[in-house]
């Protein structure tokens, strides 16, 4: 409830001191991946149909985004990621308390791109922390990483392609990554990033409307309630529809509804499957400031 009353407030007040700006985004939001803060909801039941869990999950991304130049080609990012997700898993019994789950993320990123070339390379690795910060062990830490490169053919469209190590889907995997950005005119987009895709419209310099689909998870190594060290993994798909409205330069409210799928949440000990529980589909609900200015 705390977190559904906060976002809700933060939102509020932007909206009223909303003052639209006709400079544009150093960042285009048509485009562009953004700094994040923001709440997601969802919600789905066993399928045996014998308990209702539900979930939320409060993201700062990007908030604490620095950018340094090392030269007119080369340039780093550096910064701090939180996450915070409260699980609810109503009669079914996880054997842990998984109402305060928390990632803390430290990514560096470095980024080549010459004006003389179509060709452009991105490395990433991200220290992480992942716990329920009762009980703070070497399990707790763990990295994700991203190598890649990317080959513009026009000015309307690109291709990405390589590989990443990744935590997002309940479990810790390397996946190779294949995306594209392409915007054939003003108004118009299409992204795919890894497992995010976005077909995006805007009606106006104020307002962006928005389809597509991204996921939700995490892996954390937590004290179940005996005291043994657990890994548990979440994991869901979320496809639905969003609004973008412009609250001033940079700064966006955004909206999305929708249906869930893939939903799973599932325990490991010592590498030994204790559960994996499968869930229906259900509905999900996000609500967030997107920042393209930081």
């Amino acid at each position: 409830m705390k977190i559904q009353v906060s976002s809700i407030l933060l939102a509020s007040s932007l909206f009223a001191i909303a003052k639209i700006d006709p400079e544009p985004e150093n960042r285009s939001p048509m485009t562009e991946m953004p700094g994040r803060f923001g709440v997601l909801f969802g919600g789905a039941s066993q399928e045996s149909g014998t308990s209702e869990f539900s979930w939320e999950q409060l993201t700062l991304q990007g908030g604490f985004g620095l950018r340094k130049a090392l030269n007119d080609e080369l340039k780093l990012f550096y910064g701090m990621n939180y996450r915070l997700t409260r699980i609810d898993e109503g009669e079914f019994s996880t054997g842990a308390d998984l109402s305060h789950l928390h990632d803390l993320i430290v990514p560096f990123s470095l980024i080549y791109d010459s004006l003389d070339s179509p060709w452009s390379f991105f490395a990433q690795i991200s220290g992480q922390l992942a716990s329920d910060f009762s009980d703070i062990t070497g399990d707790d830490f763990d990295y994700s990483a991203r190598l890649g490169a990317q080959y513009k053919f026009s000015n309307t469209f690109s291709l990405n392609f390589g590989a990443a190590r990744v935590r997002n889907f309940g479990d810790a995997m390397v996946l190779p990554a294949l995306g594209c950005i392409w915007q054939p005119a003003n108004d118009w987009s299409f992204t795919l990033l890894g497992p995010r895709i976005t077909l995006s419209h805007q009606i106006s310099d104020r307002l962006i409307i928005r389809g597509g689909g991204f996921p939700t998870g995490g892996l954390w190594n937590i004290e179940d309630d005996t005291g043994n060290a657990v890994d548990y993994g979440f994991a869901s798909y979320n496809t639905g529809v969003g609004i973008d409205f412009k609250l001033r330069r940079g700064i966006w409210l955004t909206a999305w509804a929708g249906a869930n799928f893939v939903n799973e949440l599932r325990a490991e000990k010592n590498g030994d499957t204790i559960f994996e529980e499968d869930l229906d589909n259900g509905l999900f609900g996000y609500l967030g400031i997107n920042l393209y200015e930081w």
